[in-house]
């Protein structure tokens, strides 16, 4: 008999910034459902940091050059994206740069605090081609998560008209696959193990990331679970008060409602306690009261006791 304490983790591989994780044994089915959700949540909505902009003293838009500068500003542009950074207590930052004289500009040359850390310094950003040339301005960068174009990045930001916005993909994960293979417990076969890899920039290690994804499928289940035990609740609260409704109220004529008060059934709830056959035994209550009652309990989506 299969359980979910029979289930466990094993590390496949894990080498820099790809990881391979499996789970089983699995009920069948379960590893594709799960592999599914897991891999659109990895790629989607796990927390990252990536450049949101440029600014580049004397550059007023993207398709500038720079005098002594090989790439133009576009070919800048494609590099910083390229920029792998991990922030610690902030969620922004800025990055300066101040370039001066024959040189290659990499990411090494920035300008960070200790709440900064490059992770590909030597990222080629800029050759400066020239001894009197000068190249400065600032890189900004950001914690976010999925894909934000160049406009959606200027709508959040608020930058100045001096900074180009940046196309912005904060995920840290970079690829996920998986897949599911048959896998033996006890004397059937008929179990799931699922089997995920996943490769990541540098900003976070794969099994970061796998962990992040499984809480935010945790937060999510759980407010499901949340809001249907308070729907539930809520219906219960509302079956109380119509139980409490008084019997006047439900739209009885006077020989059906006097027969019923004559009785001690004073509320609705009283009243669906009671069988057909009892009701019947009433004094002065008939089939033409009993079909009132029955009209009256349907509007209100009851019925008597069977």
């Amino acid at each position: 008999m299969w359980d979910l304490k029979a289930l466990n983790f094993t590390v496949e591989k894990e080498k820099s910034n790809f990881g391979e994780y499996s789970f089983g044994p699995l009920e069948s089915g379960f590893g594709l459902t799960l592999g599914t959700a897991l891999r659109r949540v990895l790629l989607s909505s796990v927390e990252g940091v990536a450049p949101t902009g440029i600014l580049i003293d004397g550059v007023i838009h993207e398709f500038s050059t720079i005098d002594g500068v090989v790439e133009d500003v576009e070919d800048i542009i494609l590099n910083v994206k390229k920029l792998v950074v991990s922030l610690e207590n902030t969620d922004s930052a800025r990055l300066s740069f101040d370039i001066k004289g024959e040189k290659e500009f990499k990411a090494s040359d920035l300008k960070t605090t200790s709440e900064v850390k490059i992770l590909n310094p030597d990222l080629h950003i800029a050759t400066i081609s020239s001894s009197k040339a000068h190249l400065s301005g600032e890189i900004y960068v950001r914690k976010g998560k999925g894909y934000k174009l160049e406009e959606e990045v200027a709508e959040m930001e608020q930058f100045s008209q001096l900074v180009i916005p940046i196309d912005a993909y904060f995920s840290p994960v970079l690829k996920v696959n998986f897949r599911v293979e048959p896998m033996r417990h006890e004397e059937s076969v008929n179990f799931d193990k699922l089997i995920i890899g996943i490769s990541t920039k540098l900003n976070k290690t794969p099994k970061d990331a796998l962990s992040e994804a499984i809480d935010i499928l945790i937060r999510y289940t759980t407010r499901f679970k949340e809001l249907l035990a308070s729907d539930v609740e809520a219906a219960s609260e509302e079956d109380d008060t119509i139980n409490d409704k008084a019997i006047e109220d439900i739209g009885l004529d006077k020989r059906a409602l006097n027969a019923l008060k004559d009785n001690n059934i004073n509320t609705v709830g009283e009243l669906i306690a009671k069988r057909e056959d009892e009701l019947m035994r009433f004094k002065g209550f008939g089939a033409t009261s009993l079909k009132k009652v029955k009209e009256a309990l349907e509007k209100l989506n009851l019925k008597l006791k069977e």
